[in-house]
């Protein structure tokens, strides 16, 4: 064999192992990818699974609790116009066709649903009696207009009130207060579920009306800490109005 078929011998080998150790990096690659792969898919469909799960929720309500509310005499707040950008969760969060009033002397009565955060299919139901003159809140005194864009609120539902007393020896009571469908696996949530957990908060109205009109809480209420939210003194109303003139 001359210098020539050695050098054709040479580089065909070369070429050969240089093959070889390419398709050996290709199924190494593909190795690692794959599991990869495997676990963005499954997020993916869980995420798409939590949209579907909020979207029925967030059609349920509307379709079964809005009615709900209004026949008891309340009606839409007015919009909320924001000067700035405004957080898109939090926007779903707090939808502004999920905030409704009902004048009745001498308060104006608030009622607000608000989801969970993070795109998760719950949600609960947040009230106050706003008095006409506004009242004393964390932030100072509000008027009853501000408190109704602002959505401060002292009552909350909360969903399974046979855990609250463990939950408030602990100090987690606001934990369980979210409305959601009961999970089981293999079987994922259907419109019906979200039919039957939206009929069932219904139920729970006349709860709500109580805790307005005589501040009574049933097992499904909950108050906040009273000291921030309360209304004026006379006196202290009638030095505001003063000082406005």
């Amino acid at each position: 064999m001359d210098s020539r078929e050695h050098l054709v011998a040479g580089i065909i080998r070369d070429a050969f192992l240089l093959l070889a150790a390419l398709a050996i990096l290709v199924l190494l690659l593909r190795a690692r990818l794959t599991p990869f792969k495997k676990k963005l898919e499954a997020r993916r469909a869980q995420e798409r699974e939590a949209r579907r799960r909020r979207d029925l929720l967030e059609e349920r309500v509307r379709m079964h609790l809005l009615p709900a509310l209004i026949g008891q005499g309340f009606q839409p707040a007015p919009p909320v116009v924001h000067s700035g950008p405004v957080d898109r969760d939090y926007l779903r969060c707090f939808p502004s066709w999920g905030k409704l009033i009902r004048a009745r002397e001498p308060v104006v009565d608030l009622v607000e649903i608000q989801f969970s955060s993070h795109g998760r299919a719950a949600f609960r139901i947040n009230a106050c009696a706003v008095p006409k003159d506004g009242m004393m809140t964390a932030g100072g005194h509000k008027t009853a207009e501000k408190i109704i864009e602002l959505g401060v609120t002292d009552l909350e539902t909360h969903a399974r009130p046979w855990l609250r007393p463990g939950l408030r020896a602990l100090g987690l009571e606001p934990l369980g207060a979210w409305f959601s469908v009961r999970y089981w696996p293999l079987r994922a949530p259907t419109q019906a579920d979200y039919d039957k957990l939206a009929l069932q908060v219904v139920g729970l109205l006349p709860e709500i009306e109580l805790a307005l009109r005589e501040g009574k809480l049933g097992p499904h209420m909950r108050r906040m800490d009273a000291s921030l939210f309360k209304p004026l003194p006379p006196e202290i109303l009638e030095r505001i109005e003063r000082s406005a003139r």
